[in-house]
């Protein structure tokens, strides 16, 4: 027979709606009751049917999370924290996985909104119009993270126009005034943009020309890394390289170590992401690490707290780590 919220109030002397406010984490309880409570519920095997609970409460705790089926070396570093903080509040998360094709995203959008939910975060994605549109006709919030839309949804990213001033100012200061961008020339997602004009503004800013040529690679793969040494050939007209993604960056290294280039010697690699990835490659790879699990956790910070609010966009953090592959140019 399955465990009731009054058996449980009976175990524990107080009332069922007193039980039943502490495991939602309604109301004020003291630290003492709430920990019996929820002990008493562990041990006795209780189970909450969540979905009757948003029912009868005409609301729901549950987050709907877009993630792209592509594979991120940062979807899993968001997710923790979302997950960390959703525990922390009693929220549960629903994952979904989205194909690229449009047809593809409205089927999973429309599965993922027929489940009662809160609120539908986007991990990472660029959503066509027409799923945009199917997102907002349902009575839910909406958050994109690590990402910027461009439209009303609000957002929680890094800055990703600064991020590029930080990389080449720390490049140039290193020496370098030849600089190639790899990774960041697709004409349409915000990231890019942003990257675009915030690495070609901060080369403005030390006196450099920009050279369009230098911003090449549409996909983020380790392919499109090397590629771009192939493309470019020797001896490479840059001596440094900011790679859009760690796995851009690991296959920067790999073609250098092809082509007889050596790292950091004749070219120097920053890469954007910073995830345990850069850890893995020798050399250890230079890295602009972004704060993906403080994304995950403030995503659901501000979905509880009803602080969301449309066009606003919030950033963390962004921290360059030297390693191994840059060097100075005397």
């Amino acid at each position: 027979m399955a465990i009731t919220i009054k058996d449980i109030a009976n175990k524990a002397g107080i009332s069922a709606a007193s039980v039943s406010r502490i495991l939602t984490n309604r109301g004020r309880f003291s630290e003492e009751t709430a920990h019996r409570v929820r002990e008493l519920a562990n041990e006795m095997g209780y189970f909450k049917n969540q979905s009757a609970a948003d029912l009868s409460q005409k609301s729901s705790r549950v987050v709907g999370v877009l993630v792209p089926i592509t594979h991120t070396n940062f979807a899993d570093e968001i997710i923790k924290g979302m997950q960390s903080k959703a525990y922390e509040l009693g929220y549960e998360l629903l994952i979904a996985f989205v194909e690229t094709t449009n047809q593809q995203q409205i089927k999973t959008v429309k599965s993922l909104l027929s489940r009662q939910l809160l609120a539908v975060v986007m991990l990472a994605i660029d959503i066509d119009d027409t799923v945009l549109a199917v997102l907002k006709s349902a009575d839910v919030k909406l958050l994109s993270v690590s990402n910027q839309l461009n439209n009303d949804i609000p957002s929680i990213s890094s800055d990703n126009y600064a991020m590029m001033h930080t990389i080449v100012d720390y490049l140039y200061d290193h020496g370098h005034r030849q600089m190639a961008l790899i990774g960041s020339s697709d004409p349409d997602p915000i990231v890019a943009i942003l990257r675009r004009r915030g690495f070609i503004d901060a080369l403005t800013d030390h006196g450099i020309s920009y050279n369009p040529d230098f911003i090449w690679g549409v996909d983020m793969t380790y392919q499109t890394g090397l590629d771009a040494i192939k493309k470019f050939g020797l001896p490479l007209p840059f001596t440094a390289v900011i790679g859009s993604a760690d796995i851009i960056s690991i296959g920067l290294l790999n073609g250098a170590l092809d082509a007889g280039i050596s790292v950091p010697s004749n070219l120097s690699i920053v890469t954007v992401d910073g995830t345990e990835l850069t850890q893995l490659t020798r050399p250890i790879l230079t890295a602009t690490q972004q704060n993906f699990a403080k994304m995950g956790e403030l995503a659901i910070s501000n979905i509880a707290n009803e602080s969301l609010s449309s066009h606003s966009v919030t950033f963390t953090d962004i921290t360059l780590i030297p390693a191994g592959t840059v060097t100075t140019i005397v």
